[in-house]
Protein backbone atom coordinates (compact mmCIF):
# COMPACT_ATOMS: atom_id res chain seq x y z
CA UNK A 1 0.00 0.00 0.00
CA UNK A 2 1.25 3.47 -0.93
CA UNK A 3 1.92 5.52 2.22
CA UNK A 4 2.90 9.14 2.65
CA UNK A 5 5.68 10.18 5.01
CA UNK A 6 4.59 13.82 5.38
CA UNK A 7 8.21 14.93 5.36
CA UNK A 8 7.78 17.21 2.36
CA UNK A 9 5.16 19.01 0.26
CA UNK A 10 4.21 17.08 -2.85
CA UNK A 11 4.65 18.41 -6.36
CA UNK A 12 1.82 18.05 -8.87
CA UNK A 13 3.05 14.82 -10.47
CA UNK A 14 3.65 13.27 -7.04
CA UNK A 15 0.17 14.24 -5.86
CA UNK A 16 -1.41 12.91 -9.05
CA UNK A 17 0.43 9.60 -8.78
CA UNK A 18 -0.57 9.25 -5.12
CA UNK A 19 -4.25 9.76 -5.89
CA UNK A 20 -4.19 7.40 -8.87
CA UNK A 21 -2.43 4.71 -6.83
CA UNK A 22 -4.92 4.94 -3.98
CA UNK A 23 -7.86 4.76 -6.38
CA UNK A 24 -6.44 1.52 -7.84
CA UNK A 25 -5.64 0.04 -4.43
CA UNK A 26 -9.08 0.74 -2.93
CA UNK A 27 -11.66 0.40 -5.72
CA UNK A 28 -14.43 -0.44 -3.22
CA UNK A 29 -13.84 2.83 -1.35
CA UNK A 30 -12.34 5.39 -3.72
CA UNK A 31 -13.20 6.87 -7.08
CA UNK A 32 -10.94 9.46 -8.70
CA UNK A 33 -12.19 11.93 -11.30
CA UNK A 34 -10.99 15.04 -13.09
CA UNK A 35 -13.45 17.87 -12.48
CA UNK A 36 -11.81 20.47 -14.72
CA UNK A 37 -8.63 22.15 -15.81
CA UNK A 38 -6.52 24.89 -14.28
CA UNK A 39 -5.48 28.07 -16.07
CA UNK A 40 -2.36 26.32 -17.43
CA UNK A 41 -4.29 23.16 -18.31
CA UNK A 42 -3.47 20.87 -15.40
CA UNK A 43 -6.09 18.41 -14.23
CA UNK A 44 -7.94 19.25 -11.02
CA UNK A 45 -8.81 16.06 -9.13
CA UNK A 46 -11.65 15.06 -6.84
CA UNK A 47 -11.62 11.85 -4.82
CA UNK A 48 -15.00 10.39 -3.85
CA UNK A 49 -14.68 8.12 -0.81
CA UNK A 50 -17.36 5.88 0.72
CA UNK A 51 -18.09 2.21 1.21
CA UNK A 52 -19.62 1.50 -2.18
CA UNK A 53 -20.84 -1.85 -0.88
CA UNK A 54 -23.31 -0.08 1.43
CA UNK A 55 -24.78 2.22 -1.17
CA UNK A 56 -24.14 4.72 -3.90
CA UNK A 57 -22.12 7.82 -3.08
CA UNK A 58 -24.99 10.13 -4.03
CA UNK A 59 -27.39 8.23 -1.72
CA UNK A 60 -25.47 9.24 1.41
CA UNK A 61 -24.95 12.56 3.16
CA UNK A 62 -21.85 14.21 1.71
CA UNK A 63 -18.88 16.00 3.26
CA UNK A 64 -16.96 18.38 0.95
CA UNK A 65 -13.30 19.15 1.70
CA UNK A 66 -10.81 21.04 -0.45
CA UNK A 67 -7.38 22.59 -0.08
CA UNK A 68 -4.69 24.73 -1.62
CA UNK A 69 -6.77 27.34 -3.46
CA UNK A 70 -4.01 29.77 -2.47
CA UNK A 71 -0.73 28.87 -4.11
CA UNK A 72 1.50 28.89 -1.05
CA UNK A 73 -0.93 27.21 1.31
CA UNK A 74 0.33 23.75 0.49
CA UNK A 75 -0.40 22.47 3.99
CA UNK A 76 -4.03 22.36 2.88
CA UNK A 77 -3.30 19.83 0.14
CA UNK A 78 -1.25 17.65 2.51
CA UNK A 79 -4.03 17.73 5.11
CA UNK A 80 -6.53 16.69 2.44
CA UNK A 81 -4.28 13.77 1.46
CA UNK A 82 -4.01 12.78 5.12
CA UNK A 83 -7.79 12.71 5.37
CA UNK A 84 -7.99 10.51 2.25
CA UNK A 85 -5.32 8.14 3.58
CA UNK A 86 -7.07 7.87 6.95
CA UNK A 87 -10.44 7.10 5.38
CA UNK A 88 -8.94 4.43 3.13
CA UNK A 89 -6.71 2.66 5.66
CA UNK A 90 -8.05 3.19 9.17
CA UNK A 91 -9.82 0.38 11.05
CA UNK A 92 -11.22 2.78 13.64
CA UNK A 93 -14.93 2.22 14.31
CA UNK A 94 -15.65 5.88 13.70
CA UNK A 95 -14.13 5.76 10.22
CA UNK A 96 -15.90 2.52 9.34
CA UNK A 97 -19.25 3.99 10.41
CA UNK A 98 -18.60 7.10 8.35
CA UNK A 99 -17.75 5.14 5.22
CA UNK A 100 -20.87 3.02 5.64
CA UNK A 101 -23.20 6.00 5.98
CA UNK A 102 -21.46 9.07 4.50
CA UNK A 103 -19.63 10.18 1.37
CA UNK A 104 -16.52 12.34 1.30
CA UNK A 105 -15.71 14.53 -1.68
CA UNK A 106 -12.08 15.62 -1.32
CA UNK A 107 -10.29 18.00 -3.71
CA UNK A 108 -6.70 18.19 -2.46
CA UNK A 109 -5.29 20.86 -4.77
CA UNK A 110 -7.66 23.41 -6.26
CA UNK A 111 -4.86 25.53 -7.69
CA UNK A 112 -2.15 23.23 -9.09
CA UNK A 113 -0.50 25.95 -11.21
CA UNK A 114 0.15 28.29 -8.32
CA UNK A 115 1.31 25.52 -5.99
CA UNK A 116 3.77 24.24 -8.59
CA UNK A 117 5.32 27.67 -9.09
CA UNK A 118 5.51 28.13 -5.32
CA UNK A 119 7.18 24.76 -4.71
CA UNK A 120 9.64 24.76 -7.61
CA UNK A 121 10.89 28.35 -7.70
CA UNK A 122 11.97 31.00 -5.19
CA UNK A 123 8.86 33.04 -5.98
CA UNK A 124 5.76 33.44 -3.88
CA UNK A 125 2.29 34.31 -5.10
CA UNK A 126 -1.22 34.51 -3.70
CA UNK A 127 -3.19 32.35 -6.14
CA UNK A 128 -3.30 31.89 -9.90
CA UNK A 129 -0.37 32.27 -12.28
CA UNK A 130 -2.56 34.28 -14.64
CA UNK A 131 -1.21 37.85 -14.70
CA UNK A 132 -3.69 40.31 -13.27
CA UNK A 133 -4.51 43.08 -14.01
CA UNK A 134 -4.43 42.00 -17.63
CA UNK A 135 -1.89 44.61 -18.72
CA UNK A 136 0.71 42.83 -16.55
CA UNK A 137 0.91 40.11 -19.21
CA UNK A 138 2.92 42.45 -21.39
CA UNK A 139 4.48 45.06 -19.16
CA UNK A 140 5.86 45.62 -15.71
CA UNK A 141 6.26 48.91 -13.87
CA UNK A 142 9.71 50.20 -13.14
CA UNK A 143 11.05 49.56 -9.66
CA UNK A 144 12.40 46.86 -7.36
CA UNK A 145 11.37 43.38 -8.52
CA UNK A 146 11.64 40.34 -6.27
CA UNK A 147 14.50 38.07 -7.34
CA UNK A 148 16.85 35.54 -5.76
CA UNK A 149 20.00 37.54 -6.28
CA UNK A 150 22.40 35.51 -4.12
CA UNK A 151 21.38 32.15 -5.62
CA UNK A 152 20.34 30.37 -2.42
CA UNK A 153 16.96 29.36 -3.85
CA UNK A 154 15.02 31.76 -1.62
CA UNK A 155 13.74 35.30 -1.92
CA UNK A 156 14.30 36.83 1.49
CA UNK A 157 14.75 40.42 2.61
CA UNK A 158 17.47 43.01 2.09
CA UNK A 159 18.39 45.55 4.68
CA UNK A 160 20.08 48.57 3.15
CA UNK A 161 21.71 51.10 5.44
CA UNK A 162 20.50 54.69 5.06
CA UNK A 163 20.94 56.78 8.20
CA UNK A 164 19.06 59.72 6.67
CA UNK A 165 15.91 57.96 5.41
CA UNK A 166 15.93 54.51 6.99
CA UNK A 167 12.71 53.58 8.83
CA UNK A 168 14.06 50.54 10.63
CA UNK A 169 16.70 49.74 13.22
CA UNK A 170 18.20 46.58 14.72
CA UNK A 171 16.54 45.47 17.93
CA UNK A 172 18.81 45.61 20.97
CA UNK A 173 17.17 42.37 22.15
CA UNK A 174 18.09 40.31 19.09
CA UNK A 175 20.38 41.31 16.23
CA UNK A 176 18.18 39.46 13.73
CA UNK A 177 15.06 41.44 14.54
CA UNK A 178 14.31 44.67 12.70
CA UNK A 179 12.02 47.07 14.59
CA UNK A 180 10.48 50.42 13.75
CA UNK A 181 12.62 53.54 14.15
CA UNK A 182 11.02 56.05 16.51
CA UNK A 183 11.13 59.87 16.30
CA UNK A 184 13.55 60.04 19.23
CA UNK A 185 16.06 57.80 17.45
CA UNK A 186 18.66 60.27 16.22
CA UNK A 187 21.78 58.19 15.74
CA UNK A 188 21.95 55.19 13.41
CA UNK A 189 22.51 52.82 11.99
CA UNK A 190 19.09 52.94 10.28
CA UNK A 191 17.93 50.84 7.38
CA UNK A 192 15.49 50.36 4.55
CA UNK A 193 14.05 46.83 4.49
CA UNK A 194 13.15 45.62 1.00
CA UNK A 195 12.36 42.34 -0.63
CA UNK A 196 15.44 40.72 -2.09
CA UNK A 197 15.58 41.74 -5.73
CA UNK A 198 16.77 43.87 -8.62
CA UNK A 199 15.76 47.31 -9.84
CA UNK A 200 14.43 47.30 -13.40
CA UNK A 201 13.20 49.95 -15.78
CA UNK A 202 9.79 49.97 -17.47
CA UNK A 203 11.15 47.70 -20.23
CA UNK A 204 12.27 45.01 -17.80
CA UNK A 205 15.95 45.84 -18.10
CA UNK A 206 18.16 45.73 -15.02
CA UNK A 207 19.30 49.30 -14.53
CA UNK A 208 23.05 49.83 -14.35
CA UNK A 209 22.87 53.10 -12.50
CA UNK A 210 20.12 53.83 -10.00
CA UNK A 211 19.05 56.74 -7.91
CA UNK A 212 17.08 56.82 -4.70
CA UNK A 213 14.09 56.45 -4.33
CA UNK A 214 13.02 53.17 -5.93
CA UNK A 215 9.77 51.51 -4.99
CA UNK A 216 9.00 47.79 -4.71
CA UNK A 217 6.83 46.47 -7.55
CA UNK A 218 3.85 44.28 -6.74
CA UNK A 219 3.87 40.79 -8.22
CA UNK A 220 2.18 40.39 -11.58
CA UNK A 221 0.22 37.48 -10.08
CA UNK A 222 -2.40 39.73 -8.58
CA UNK A 223 -5.40 37.38 -8.49
CA UNK A 224 -6.84 36.08 -5.24
CA UNK A 225 -9.02 33.12 -6.20
CA UNK A 226 -10.79 33.21 -2.86
CA UNK A 227 -12.19 36.64 -3.66
CA UNK A 228 -13.63 35.49 -7.00
CA UNK A 229 -16.85 33.85 -5.79
CA UNK A 230 -20.32 35.35 -6.32
CA UNK A 231 -21.24 36.04 -2.68
CA UNK A 232 -20.26 39.64 -2.04
CA UNK A 233 -18.00 39.86 -5.07
CA UNK A 234 -16.57 43.37 -5.21
CA UNK A 235 -14.23 44.76 -7.87
CA UNK A 236 -12.68 46.97 -5.19
CA UNK A 237 -11.54 43.91 -3.22
CA UNK A 238 -7.86 43.26 -4.05
CA UNK A 239 -7.45 40.32 -6.39
CA UNK A 240 -11.17 39.73 -6.91
CA UNK A 241 -10.84 39.31 -10.68
CA UNK A 242 -12.89 40.98 -13.42
CA UNK A 243 -16.19 39.23 -12.54
CA UNK A 244 -17.45 36.38 -10.32
CA UNK A 245 -16.12 32.94 -11.31
CA UNK A 246 -13.96 34.46 -14.02
CA UNK A 247 -11.27 31.86 -13.27
CA UNK A 248 -11.43 28.16 -14.20
CA UNK A 249 -10.35 27.09 -10.71
CA UNK A 250 -13.27 28.79 -8.96
CA UNK A 251 -15.75 27.60 -11.59
CA UNK A 252 -14.52 24.06 -10.99
CA UNK A 253 -15.38 24.33 -7.31
CA UNK A 254 -18.82 25.88 -7.68
CA UNK A 255 -19.88 23.55 -10.48
CA UNK A 256 -18.72 20.52 -8.51
CA UNK A 257 -20.57 21.57 -5.32
CA UNK A 258 -23.70 22.32 -7.36
CA UNK A 259 -23.52 18.88 -8.95
CA UNK A 260 -23.64 17.14 -5.54
CA UNK A 261 -26.95 18.00 -3.83
CA UNK A 262 -26.12 15.51 -1.06
CA UNK A 263 -23.31 17.72 0.27
CA UNK A 264 -24.20 18.74 3.82
CA UNK A 265 -20.89 19.94 5.28
CA UNK A 266 -17.98 22.01 3.96
CA UNK A 267 -14.37 22.47 5.09
CA UNK A 268 -11.93 24.57 3.07
CA UNK A 269 -8.32 24.02 4.14
CA UNK A 270 -6.10 27.13 4.17
CA UNK A 271 -3.00 28.36 5.98
CA UNK A 272 -1.89 30.10 8.16
CA UNK A 273 -3.09 31.45 11.49
CA UNK A 274 -4.48 28.75 13.75
CA UNK A 275 -8.14 29.80 13.54
CA UNK A 276 -11.39 28.41 12.16
CA UNK A 277 -12.97 31.20 10.14
CA UNK A 278 -16.71 31.14 9.56
CA UNK A 279 -19.04 33.38 7.54
CA UNK A 280 -20.11 35.96 6.99
CA UNK A 281 -17.57 38.47 5.69
CA UNK A 282 -20.00 41.19 4.63
CA UNK A 283 -23.10 40.50 6.74
CA UNK A 284 -23.41 40.63 10.51
CA UNK A 285 -24.70 37.66 12.50
CA UNK A 286 -27.90 39.56 13.28
CA UNK A 287 -28.87 39.25 9.60
CA UNK A 288 -29.02 35.45 9.88
CA UNK A 289 -31.22 33.11 11.86
CA UNK A 290 -30.11 32.75 15.45
CA UNK A 291 -30.30 28.94 15.20
CA UNK A 292 -27.75 29.00 12.37
CA UNK A 293 -25.27 31.07 14.34
CA UNK A 294 -25.65 28.77 17.34
CA UNK A 295 -25.08 25.73 15.12
CA UNK A 296 -22.03 27.35 13.53
CA UNK A 297 -20.54 27.65 17.00
CA UNK A 298 -21.44 24.08 17.95
CA UNK A 299 -19.94 22.50 14.85
CA UNK A 300 -16.95 24.81 15.11
CA UNK A 301 -16.34 23.67 18.68
CA UNK A 302 -15.74 20.15 17.33
CA UNK A 303 -12.74 21.67 15.57
CA UNK A 304 -11.59 23.76 18.51
CA UNK A 305 -11.62 20.69 20.75
CA UNK A 306 -9.11 18.80 18.59
CA UNK A 307 -6.99 21.64 17.17
CA UNK A 308 -7.17 24.31 19.85
CA UNK A 309 -8.07 26.81 17.12
CA UNK A 310 -10.87 29.25 17.97
CA UNK A 311 -13.89 29.90 15.75
CA UNK A 312 -13.80 33.47 14.44
CA UNK A 313 -16.45 35.25 12.36
CA UNK A 314 -14.99 37.14 9.39
CA UNK A 315 -17.44 40.04 9.50
CA UNK A 316 -15.88 43.47 9.05
CA UNK A 317 -12.86 42.33 7.07
CA UNK A 318 -12.22 42.81 3.36
CA UNK A 319 -12.82 39.19 2.50
CA UNK A 320 -15.83 39.57 0.25
CA UNK A 321 -16.22 37.07 -2.57
CA UNK A 322 -15.04 34.06 -0.54
CA UNK A 323 -16.23 30.48 -0.96
CA UNK A 324 -17.44 29.85 2.58
CA UNK A 325 -19.76 32.87 2.30
CA UNK A 326 -21.21 31.51 -0.95
CA UNK A 327 -21.70 28.02 0.50
CA UNK A 328 -23.65 29.40 3.44
CA UNK A 329 -25.46 32.29 1.78
CA UNK A 330 -26.62 30.46 -1.35
CA UNK A 331 -26.62 26.78 -0.33
CA UNK A 332 -27.27 27.00 3.41
CA UNK A 333 -24.18 24.90 4.22
CA UNK A 334 -22.12 25.42 7.35
CA UNK A 335 -18.78 26.13 5.68
CA UNK A 336 -15.58 26.77 7.62
CA UNK A 337 -12.17 27.95 6.50
CA UNK A 338 -9.58 26.45 8.85
CA UNK A 339 -6.30 28.34 8.77
CA UNK A 340 -3.87 25.52 9.52
CA UNK A 341 -0.53 26.00 11.23
CA UNK A 342 -0.07 28.38 14.12
CA UNK A 343 3.52 29.49 14.54
CA UNK A 344 2.47 32.53 16.57
CA UNK A 345 0.26 30.40 18.82
CA UNK A 346 3.18 28.09 19.51
CA UNK A 347 5.68 30.86 20.10
CA UNK A 348 3.55 33.51 21.84
CA UNK A 349 0.23 31.94 22.91
CA UNK A 350 -0.62 34.77 25.32
CA UNK A 351 -0.35 37.32 22.51
CA UNK A 352 -2.15 35.36 19.80
CA UNK A 353 -5.54 37.00 20.40
CA UNK A 354 -3.90 40.40 20.06
CA UNK A 355 -2.76 39.54 16.53
CA UNK A 356 -6.42 39.38 15.43
CA UNK A 357 -7.38 42.51 17.34
CA UNK A 358 -5.71 45.64 18.62
CA UNK A 359 -2.01 45.04 19.03
CA UNK A 360 0.47 47.67 20.16
CA UNK A 361 3.83 48.28 18.56
CA UNK A 362 5.55 46.83 21.61
CA UNK A 363 3.40 43.71 21.54
CA UNK A 364 4.06 43.25 17.84
CA UNK A 365 7.80 43.37 18.48
CA UNK A 366 7.39 40.93 21.36
CA UNK A 367 5.61 38.46 19.08
CA UNK A 368 8.47 38.58 16.58
CA UNK A 369 11.03 38.19 19.35
CA UNK A 370 9.26 35.12 20.73
CA UNK A 371 9.05 33.65 17.23
CA UNK A 372 12.82 33.91 16.93
CA UNK A 373 13.23 32.26 20.33
CA UNK A 374 10.85 29.47 19.31
CA UNK A 375 12.81 29.04 16.08
CA UNK A 376 16.02 28.61 18.05
CA UNK A 377 14.40 26.21 20.50
CA UNK A 378 12.40 24.02 18.12
CA UNK A 379 14.20 24.35 14.77
CA UNK A 380 17.78 24.91 15.88
CA UNK A 381 17.58 28.33 14.27
CA UNK A 382 16.98 27.02 10.74
CA UNK A 383 13.71 28.88 10.15
CA UNK A 384 15.38 32.29 10.10
CA UNK A 385 18.28 32.92 7.70
CA UNK A 386 20.72 35.19 9.53
CA UNK A 387 21.68 38.46 7.85
CA UNK A 388 24.74 38.14 5.63
CA UNK A 389 26.58 40.78 3.67
CA UNK A 390 26.19 40.66 -0.09
CA UNK A 391 27.59 42.86 -2.83
CA UNK A 392 24.46 43.87 -4.68
CA UNK A 393 25.13 44.65 -8.38
CA UNK A 394 23.19 47.93 -8.08
CA UNK A 395 23.09 48.88 -4.40
CA UNK A 396 26.55 47.87 -3.34
CA UNK A 397 26.88 46.40 0.14
CA UNK A 398 23.58 45.09 1.52
CA UNK A 399 22.60 42.36 3.98
CA UNK A 400 20.25 39.52 3.00
CA UNK A 401 18.30 37.46 5.50
CA UNK A 402 14.92 36.83 7.08
CA UNK A 403 12.37 34.08 7.60
CA UNK A 404 12.29 31.06 5.35
CA UNK A 405 8.57 31.63 5.31
CA UNK A 406 7.56 28.85 2.92
CA UNK A 407 8.41 26.13 5.43
CA UNK A 408 8.29 28.01 8.69
CA UNK A 409 5.86 30.91 8.86
CA UNK A 410 3.35 30.14 6.08
CA UNK A 411 3.56 26.34 6.32
CA UNK A 412 4.80 24.12 9.14
CA UNK A 413 8.33 22.78 9.08
CA UNK A 414 8.17 19.12 8.01
CA UNK A 415 8.63 17.88 11.58
CA UNK A 416 5.28 19.44 12.51
CA UNK A 417 3.37 18.70 9.29
CA UNK A 418 1.89 15.28 10.12
CA UNK A 419 0.52 16.39 13.48
CA UNK A 420 -1.12 19.41 11.87
CA UNK A 421 -2.71 17.14 9.26
CA UNK A 422 -3.81 14.64 11.90
CA UNK A 423 -5.58 17.27 13.97
CA UNK A 424 -7.47 18.58 10.95
CA UNK A 425 -8.46 15.06 9.95
CA UNK A 426 -10.01 14.53 13.38
CA UNK A 427 -12.08 17.68 12.96
CA UNK A 428 -13.19 16.61 9.49
CA UNK A 429 -14.29 13.21 10.77
CA UNK A 430 -16.14 14.73 13.71
CA UNK A 431 -17.92 17.23 11.49
CA UNK A 432 -18.97 14.43 9.13
CA UNK A 433 -20.40 12.49 12.08
CA UNK A 434 -22.77 15.40 12.73
CA UNK A 435 -24.38 15.18 9.28
CA UNK A 436 -27.97 13.92 8.96
CA UNK A 437 -28.60 10.22 8.45
CA UNK A 438 -32.15 9.12 7.54
CA UNK A 439 -33.27 5.59 8.33
CA UNK A 440 -36.29 3.30 8.18
CA UNK A 441 -36.72 2.34 11.83
CA UNK A 442 -39.89 0.31 11.79
CA UNK A 443 -42.25 -1.34 9.30
CA UNK A 444 -45.56 -2.74 10.55
CA UNK A 445 -47.86 -4.88 8.42
CA UNK A 446 -51.41 -5.49 9.68
CA UNK A 447 -53.70 -7.98 7.93
CA UNK A 448 -57.19 -6.37 7.78
CA UNK A 449 -59.07 -9.15 5.92
CA UNK A 450 -58.55 -11.62 3.08
CA UNK A 451 -56.50 -9.43 0.77
CA UNK A 452 -56.41 -6.02 2.49
CA UNK A 453 -53.38 -4.89 4.49
CA UNK A 454 -52.40 -1.79 6.41
CA UNK A 455 -48.72 -0.89 6.25
CA UNK A 456 -47.10 1.66 8.52
CA UNK A 457 -43.53 2.91 8.46
CA UNK A 458 -41.49 5.00 10.89
CA UNK A 459 -38.63 6.98 9.38
CA UNK A 460 -36.25 9.19 11.31
CA UNK A 461 -33.01 11.12 11.20
CA UNK A 462 -30.28 9.55 13.33
CA UNK A 463 -27.91 12.45 12.76
CA UNK A 464 -27.15 15.57 14.78
CA UNK A 465 -28.01 18.09 12.06
CA UNK A 466 -31.43 18.37 10.40
CA UNK A 467 -31.81 17.20 6.83
CA UNK A 468 -32.13 20.79 5.63
CA UNK A 469 -28.86 21.53 7.49
CA UNK A 470 -29.72 25.18 8.21
CA UNK A 471 -32.49 27.73 8.35
CA UNK A 472 -30.64 29.59 5.61
CA UNK A 473 -31.12 26.59 3.31
CA UNK A 474 -34.89 26.81 3.85
CA UNK A 475 -34.84 30.53 3.18
CA UNK A 476 -32.95 30.01 -0.08
CA UNK A 477 -35.04 26.98 -1.07
CA UNK A 478 -31.69 25.28 -1.53
CA UNK A 479 -32.78 21.79 -0.52
CA UNK A 480 -35.76 19.64 -1.48
CA UNK A 481 -38.15 18.25 1.13
CA UNK A 482 -37.62 14.69 2.40
CA UNK A 483 -39.88 12.04 0.89
CA UNK A 484 -41.34 8.74 2.05
CA UNK A 485 -42.89 6.47 -0.55
CA UNK A 486 -43.70 2.99 -1.77
CA UNK A 487 -42.95 1.20 -5.02
CA UNK A 488 -45.63 -1.36 -5.86
CA UNK A 489 -45.70 -4.16 -8.43
CA UNK A 490 -48.81 -4.73 -10.51
CA UNK A 491 -49.89 -7.45 -8.07
CA UNK A 492 -50.45 -4.92 -5.25
CA UNK A 493 -52.95 -2.10 -5.48
CA UNK A 494 -52.90 1.13 -3.45
CA UNK A 495 -56.30 1.58 -1.75
CA UNK A 496 -55.53 4.49 0.57
CA UNK A 497 -52.59 6.87 0.87
CA UNK A 498 -50.10 8.46 -1.51
CA UNK A 499 -47.41 6.77 -3.47
CA UNK A 500 -45.04 9.38 -2.06
CA UNK A 501 -45.36 11.78 0.86
CA UNK A 502 -43.46 15.08 1.02
CA UNK A 503 -42.65 15.24 4.73
CA UNK A 504 -40.73 18.49 5.11
CA UNK A 505 -37.34 18.07 6.74
CA UNK A 506 -36.44 15.74 9.58
CA UNK A 507 -34.72 17.42 12.49
CA UNK A 508 -31.57 15.89 13.95
CA UNK A 509 -31.20 14.96 17.58
CA UNK A 510 -29.87 18.47 18.13
CA UNK A 511 -33.56 19.47 18.17
CA UNK A 512 -33.92 17.59 21.45
CA UNK A 513 -31.15 19.74 22.96
CA UNK A 514 -32.84 23.11 22.42
CA UNK A 515 -33.66 23.30 26.10
CA UNK A 516 -34.74 26.18 28.29
CA UNK A 517 -34.83 26.22 32.04
CA UNK A 518 -38.50 25.23 32.03
CA UNK A 519 -38.55 22.62 29.21
CA UNK A 520 -36.44 20.44 26.96
CA UNK A 521 -36.41 20.26 23.19
CA UNK A 522 -38.73 18.36 20.87
CA UNK A 523 -37.24 15.04 19.69
CA UNK A 524 -40.50 14.22 17.86
CA UNK A 525 -39.35 16.52 15.05
CA UNK A 526 -36.74 13.88 14.15
CA UNK A 527 -39.27 11.25 13.01
CA UNK A 528 -42.29 10.75 10.76
CA UNK A 529 -44.93 8.00 10.43
CA UNK A 530 -46.64 7.20 7.14
CA UNK A 531 -49.26 4.56 6.37
CA UNK A 532 -50.95 2.95 3.38
CA UNK A 533 -53.81 0.56 2.79
CA UNK A 534 -52.97 -2.05 0.16
CA UNK A 535 -54.86 -4.76 -1.70
CA UNK A 536 -53.03 -7.91 -2.68
CA UNK A 537 -54.32 -8.82 -6.16
CA UNK A 538 -51.93 -11.67 -6.97
CA UNK A 539 -50.56 -13.68 -4.05
CA UNK A 540 -47.76 -15.06 -6.19
CA UNK A 541 -46.01 -11.62 -6.06
CA UNK A 542 -46.41 -10.09 -2.62
CA UNK A 543 -43.20 -8.06 -2.22
CA UNK A 544 -42.81 -4.30 -2.52
CA UNK A 545 -40.40 -1.65 -1.27
CA UNK A 546 -40.61 1.39 0.98
CA UNK A 547 -38.11 4.20 0.67
CA UNK A 548 -37.09 7.38 2.40
CA UNK A 549 -35.19 9.93 0.33
CA UNK A 550 -33.41 13.00 1.61
CA UNK A 551 -31.09 15.13 -0.52
CA UNK A 552 -28.73 15.84 2.36
CA UNK A 553 -29.66 13.02 4.73
CA UNK A 554 -29.22 10.04 2.42
CA UNK A 555 -31.57 7.39 1.09
CA UNK A 556 -32.75 4.08 2.49
CA UNK A 557 -34.97 1.33 1.05
CA UNK A 558 -36.67 -1.61 2.74
CA UNK A 559 -38.22 -4.67 1.09
CA UNK A 560 -41.61 -5.63 2.58
CA UNK A 561 -43.61 -8.85 2.18
CA UNK A 562 -47.38 -9.06 2.64
CA UNK A 563 -48.17 -12.25 4.56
Amino acid sequence: MHKLNYNKYLLYDELKQTLETWAKEFPDKAKLEVIGKSYEGRDVFAMTITNFNTGKAEDKAGMYVDGNIHAGEVTGSMAALHLIETLLTSSDKKVIKLLDTKTFYILPRINPDGAELYLTTPYTLRSSVRPFPDFRKDEDPAGLHAEDINGDGKILLMRVRDDDHGAWKISPKDQRLMIEREPIDLEGPFYHVYTEGLIKDEFGNVKKSIKYPYNPVDTKYGLDLNRNFPAGHDLHTPGSGPFPLSEPETRNQVEFINSKPNIGGVLLYHTTGGVLFRPHSTKADKEFDKKDIEMYEKIGKLGTDVTGYPVICCYGDIWSGVLDDWCFEKKGLFAYTPELWDAIGRAAPKLKEKVYGDITLEEKQEVELKLLQWNDRELSGSGFISWQEFNHPQLGKVEIGGWDSKVCRQNPPPKFLKQECYNMTQYSLNYALSLPNVNIDEVLVEHINDNIYKVEVLVSNHGFLPTNISEQALKQKAVREDRVGIELPDSIKLINGKTQYEIGHLAGYSAGQNSRWYRFGDPAECAYRASWTLQLVDKEVNDFSIHVKSERGGQKKSLVTLN
